[in-house]
């Protein structure tokens, strides 16, 4: 889509956040404007991949993708800290102060590891990382009884993954609903499904019920211990994973929109997917409203690219596009070979979508990368099997000295810069008005012109 020519290259976009949304946009973008993004990472998290790499020795590799190769000088590694509305500057935990025309907000979400690693590591190291997954599969190899605290995507996906590997292991996944998978949108087909795939690797399954006693278990998960729910069980446990919840990362913006985030946290958005009350600040993924409960990276590309072509618009004057939200819409793997997808009203069970590559192949390519196994020459090689699964290695003693780190909270750290790619910006763009009141969204429907 066309942005003004020569006005849109000198025109200063910042993305805060370098998740799915904000790599989408920032790939959108390059080459065209004067683009930065700021994540305190130096590599993209590809956490679709994340609990593969809890039992599959080497895979952490195919899931941390360096910014610098694709982006260049347009990726800054620092941790942004606050942002300065009127001024239209984005200040870094460092005192850097940068100017923008227009500013994407993408800070995500955090939650628990494995699937998350922003609660347990201030800044993603890759080798610290690599170390901490590589430690995850020593302790499930050496547990007999896993417990998994939560049964949204997370907790089935990893109890899919450790049921279909390690088939001798005691599993039990423990959610506090009469249902697997929350949100309104899945209906019981799905659910079903979900369970029935679960029930068939032997994952025992307790629905309604919830875990009483967590702050009792071994801060790391690991080490024997008695898990115990409100409906009066105790669970032996040798391992425990917390799968329960994401927050979103608002720290950033708080300060200055506090009065237009939702219960969540999340900021509330137009269908243009701008904030509420701003012409030139939008917030894509998990950080915005415009898709409910329905936080996907799938979602967080589709915001991506409806902002990249609106800045455009904005810039050359021309009316915005509008944000429509799809139908509910979820891949789950349930292990190497299994999985449940939902499209609209459509479910289709033992659906290998998703399963067997977790889309490292996409975002390797997104990013204009190769991953490593394609170096190496050829796909990945699975372990042997023992009818038809992988074969369990023998335990390796582990050291109490070589635990996870605890949970932390919210990052803080800052890592190192280079040179951020800002220049002269052309500012006074043209921009539709926001609007306050949702406005009901429409695939062709146009915003008007200031």
């Amino acid at each position: 889509m066309g942005g003004g020519g020569s006005k849109f290259r000198s025109t200063r976009v910042i993305i805060i956040g370098g998740g799915y949304g904000g790599v989408a946009l920032a790939m959108a973008l390059r080459d065209k404007c004067q683009l930065t993004m700021i994540d305190p990472k130096d590599h993209f998290f590809h956490n679709i991949g994340a609990l593969r790499a809890c039992v599959e020795p080497g895979f952490t590799k195919n899931i941390f993708i360096p910014y610098a190769p694709c982006l260049g000088k347009a990726f800054l590694q620092g941790r942004a800290k606050s942002i300065d509305l009127k001024g239209k500057k984005v200040k870094l935990d460092g005192g850097q102060s940068l100017a923008y025309d227009y500013l994407v907000l993408a800070t995500g979400s955090s939650g628990p590891f494995p699937g998350k690693l922003s609660r347990v590591l201030p800044v993603t190291e890759l080798e610290l990382a690599t170390e901490m997954y590589s430690l995850t599969l020593e302790k499930i190899k050496s547990a007999e009884n896993i417990v998994i605290m939560g049964g949204g995507a997370v907790g089935v996906e990893l109890a899919g993954e450790i049921a279909t590997d390690f088939p001798s292991k005691n599993i039990t996944l423990i959610h506090p609903h009469k249902g697997l998978i929350d949100g309104k949108r899945f209906g019981d087909k799905f659910r079903k499904e979900v369970k029935g795939q679960l029930d068939k690797l032997k994952v025992n399954v307790l629905l309604g019920e919830r875990v009483v006693n967590m702050e009792e278990l071994p801060k790391d998960g690991f080490g024997k211990c008695k898990v115990k729910t409100d409906a009066r069980k105790a669970l032996d446990a040798d391992l425990v994973f917390d799968c329960t919840g994401l927050k979103t990362n608002s720290n950033v913006y708080t300060d200055q929109l506090d009065d237009k985030m939702d219960s969540q946290d999340r900021l509330r958005v137009n269908n243009f997917l701008q904030v509420e009350g701003q012409t030139d600040v939008y917030a894509i993924g998990d950080c915005c409203n415009a898709d409910a409960d329905l936080n996907m990276a799938h979602n967080a590309g589709l915001h991506a690219n409806l902002v990249a072509m609106n800045i455009q618009l904005g810039v050359s004057g021309k009316n915005y596009k509008s944000y429509k939200p799809g139908g509910p819409q979820m891949i789950l793997s349930i292990g190497r070979d299994h999985g449940v997808t939902q499209n609209g009203n459509r479910v289709l069970g033992m659906n290998k979508l998703k399963s067997h590559e977790l889309f490292v192949d996409k975002y390797w390519k997104l990013m204009k990368q190769v991953p490593p196994a394609k170096k190496q020459g050829g796909a990945p090689k699975r372990a042997k099997t023992i009818a038809g699964r992988p074969e369990a290695q023998q335990p390796k003693n582990i050291s109490r000295s070589k635990s996870m780190p605890p949970s932390s909270g919210n990052p803080n750290g800052q890592g190192k810069q280079t040179t951020p790619s800002a220049g002269g910006g052309a500012k006074g763009t043209k921009a539709a008005p926001p609007s306050n009141k949702k406005q009901p969204a429409s695939a062709g429907q146009k915003g008007k012109k200031k």
